[in-house]
Order: structure tokens, then sequence, then C-alpha cells
């Protein structure tokens, strides 16, 4: 699968520079970057934020390490969790459609005064690779039948 249009033509969606070396340090198990995405957030409450519904386009990358997952979307980072962190059962990963890695959480388990859902959708030839790797740290698997039962989920009180 192609890189997105502005990783080609200005880098963004790469791996971090100052981070590379960090990360190579960890062994990188899997990693992509200047993957075209979207940011789906549902009933998305925090700190002078709120999404009933968005979708965010995104150029980024997403990295697991022997030690940690890292994703970053513009720039900007999204997820750095350490792979023996309990709350890694908290992550759902599935492959909706061929090429597409689905990575989604209740915002409230990684940060104090949010809730809803977060979605990541990757595009990556490198989508059962991802899905693996994190079924084999504790992320839960995202199945059809998951995906619509967390849409229909009642709001957070």
């Amino acid at each position: 699968m192609s890189k997105s249009l502005i990783f080609r033509i200005l880098g963004v969606g790469a791996i971090p520079k100052k981070l590379r070396p960090i990360l190579d340090a960890e062994q990188i198990v899997v990693a992509d970057e200047g993957m075209g995405g979207w940011l789906i957030c549902k009933d998305v409450k925090g700190p002078k934020k709120r999404f009933i519904k968005s979708t965010q386009g995104f150029s980024g990358c997403l990295v697991v390490t022997k030690k940690r997952i890292v994703c970053f979307t513009y720039r900007k980072r999204q997820i750095n969790i350490a792979v023996d962190d309990p709350k890694i059962s908290k992550i759902f990963v599935g492959i909706p459609k061929e090429e597409l890695l689905s990575v989604s959480f209740e915002s409230s388990a990684f940060r104090d005064g949010w809730r809803g859902i977060m979605e990541f959708r990757f595009k990556t030839t490198k989508a059962s690779e991802f899905r693996d790797v994190l079924r084999s740290f504790g992320a839960q698997p995202l199945t059809r039948a998951d995906a619509m039962v967390r849409r229909a989920m009642p709001k957070s009180p």
C-alpha cells in the first residue's frame, strides 16, 4: 500500500527522528510509517474537548517494540503504553478490511477526565502483523459483532 501523500512530500507521519534510536534499542517487532488513516471519536468528552461523532484523517506511524506501543499522528503522540501495562487488555484490535488495522479503546482507561470510544484506523500492508503482535501482548480481538455492540453502547454517565 502506498504511503500518504503528505508523507511522501513532507515526511509527515514518519517515526520521530529523536525517538528512532530509543525504539531501535528497545528492539522493534513491527513498525510502519507514513500510513494514511482515520481517528474516529464516538461520544468522546474530555477537558475542553467534545466529539459526538468525529472522523479526522491523518498521516502517522505505529511502532511496537519489545517494551512499548507508540503511535504518532501528524507528529503528535497519541499512544505510548508499555507492553507489560495491564491497561493493554483495554485495547481492541482487528482487521475490518484487508490492509486496514483498527485499534480502539475507551478513552477513560488511558486519560483521566475523558470518556468515549476512540478508534484509529491505519491503512497498512502490515495489518495482520500488528494485530498478531498486539494480541500476543494482551490486546483484545475486535470482531465485527464486538464492533456493533461497541457502537450501540449507551453513553457513560
